[in-house]
């Protein structure tokens, strides 16, 4: 026989008939008595599994039941002396020799399918229990076992989640008071002389984000999802427009002097890249989490508007 050491929705010892080789993630059991063949359908009745619940180690985090060898030992399971007679052992293992043919369900679905409903009377008939009385307390209470397993090991994960969510949330809002705490400099005001601005010229822009298009013949296109289109007379004057774009604004102002307004979009991503170091380099030192540490600092960037540097 056959013991998984780790049990999950599926109860079921196998009888390994054909001495196939044992890994370190099972145990093997022998029967050295005349009574193998029943001993081995005693096993797998619902009774034993309930036992084998009982009895096994739970991992809360997975929600999977875990049978080593001292839990196989004190595992109960009812002797084949036991049996009041020879055609009480027959009966049984004929109903167990159908079973077997059949790939085990879940234990939820198990124990509606008849053939193990017939096998399982037959057990607690043998050991004087009355099935009618007593089959569906023990599978009631199995299911109700095992579904507590598994719902306590997602509550558990889920309580992690929320934890860890919550740490990562106070880690980045402390991050933001150590290094934004009057939030980043603003485009274009924080980059260009005020003068360049009043020399601009006005550009109509929709609600939605804009970002850059085709370059063609020295023209740059801004575009958005939705369909605008515009045709900037530079790649630093379209970079000007998505960056100087503010929410729920229709228009832009983008300064005539091509110089500054280069200048500008060069210099705002030298402090784009700049600050997206810093803040990797400030949540790196605290968790020591490389890809943790690159999400939390593109989750800044998004909550302040910002463009990807």
């Amino acid at each position: 026989m056959v013991v998984n050491r780790f049990v999950g929705e599926r109860f079921f010892f196998p009888v390994n008939r054909h001495g196939v080789m044992i890994s370190d993630t099972f145990f093997e059991i022998k029967f050295l008595d005349e009574g193998a063949n029943v001993e081995s359908a005693l096993l797998n009745s619902t009774l034993v599994y309930l036992f084998a619940e009982l009895t096994g180690r739970i991992t809360w985090t997975q929600g999977v039941l875990y049978l080593y060898g001292p839990e196989i030992n004190d595992l109960l399971i009812p002797k084949s002396e036991a049996l009041p007679d020879d055609d009480a052992a027959s009966r049984i293992e004929e109903a167990f020799d159908k079973l077997i043919k059949r790939p085990i369900k879940p234990i939820f679905e198990e124990v509606k399918q008849k053939d193990r409903q017939k096998m399982d009377s037959l057990v607690l008939e043998a050991l004087g229990l009355d099935p009618k009385q007593y089959l569906k307390p023990i599978y009631d209470s199995l299911c109700g076992l095992v579904q507590e397993r598994i719902d306590l090991a997602k509550m558990r994960k889920t309580v992690k989640q929320v934890k860890r969510k919550r740490d990562v949330q106070k880690l980045k809002e402390q991050v933001i008071e150590e290094i934004l705490p009057n939030g980043p400099k603003r485009f274009p005001e924080d980059f260009i002389d005020s003068k360049y601005l009043k020399e601009s010229m006005e550009i109509p822009i929709p609600k939605e984000p804009l970002k850059l298009g085709k370059y063609f013949m020295g023209r740059q296109e801004v575009i958005s999802d939705e369909g605008f289109r515009y045709q900037a007379e530079s790649v630093g004057q379209a970079k000007f427009i998505i960056y100087a774009k503010k929410e729920n604004s229709f228009i832009t102002r983008v300064p005539k002097d091509k110089n500054s307004l280069n200048k500008a979009a060069l210099d705002y991503e030298y402090y784009l890249r700049k600050l997206k170091d810093k803040l990797f380099a400030t949540i790196f030192k605290r968790t020591a989490d490389h890809k943790l540490a690159d999400t939390i600092a593109d989750q800044i960037f998004v909550e302040f508007g910002l463009p990807k540097a």
